[in-house]
Order: C-alpha cells, then sequence, then structure tokens
C-alpha cells in the first residue's frame, strides 16, 4: 500500500505527445512533453571534421527508463537522439525530504 499521491500530468504544461521506444518492449511508449531550449544550431566534430549538429532540449513527464542513445520521435515526426539527461526530483513534504526515496516529476533530454 502506498501513501504518496499520484503525480497527475497537466496537459496545459506538457502540451506535446511524442513517442519513445522501449527496448524491452515491442511497442512505443507515450510520452508527454514542452519544448524548453527551442531547436538550434551547435559546432560539433563527427569522425574528425567540423559539422553543425541540429540540438534542442524538451522536459518530459515522469519517470521513463531513458538512456542515452535513445530515439524519441517528436510531434513534428521528426526522430532525434537523446545526448544528455537531467532528473528533476519532488517530495511535497519538506519534514521528510531527506528521509524518503525521491520521486522523479520530469526530466530534461538534450536532444540531438
Amino acid at each position: 500500500m502506498s501513501f504518496k499521491t499520484p503525480i497527475i500530468c497537466d496537459r496545459r504544461v506538457y502540451d506535446k505527445k511524442g513517442k519513445w521506444q522501449n527496448p524491452n518492449q515491442d511497442l512505443h511508449d507515450n510520452i508527454f512533453y514542452f519544448i524548453k531550449e527551442p531547436l538550434s544550431i551547435e559546432q560539433g566534430y563527427r569522425n574528425g571534421r567540423e559539422t553543425m549538429i541540429e540540438t534542442l532540449t524538451i522536459t518530459v513527464f515522469g519517470g521513463k527508463q531513458i538512456v542515452k542513445g535513445d530515439k524519441i520521435t517528436l510531434e513534428t515526426g521528426e526522430e532525434m537522439e537523446v545526448h544528455d539527461i537531467t532528473i528533476n526530483y519532488i517530495e511535497s513534504n519538506i519534514a521528510i525530504k531527506d528521509l524518503v526515496k525521491p520521486r522523479i516529476e520530469s526530466m530534461e533530454l538534450h536532444l540531438q
């Protein structure tokens, strides 16, 4: 029995719906996200050559088992690869914040 209240996805904030291929299943998992930093271009190196790389930062609701290298299909149909992950934790009761296992509220994904 769990005494924690569930974290509910606010679709007004997480207004976009994408897909993530879970490596443990054959089906795609739906993810709800919003764009934190818009699409931009950065300089990078691939195979010893300087290239321009498109990057995008999104915030995904909840805790999925997403790792570096996974493919995310955005709402526009564009497929991008996860390059970096930052996890945001939440605990509403400050008195027991250090005593319990933190819950994952959202994940920031840096896509290329």
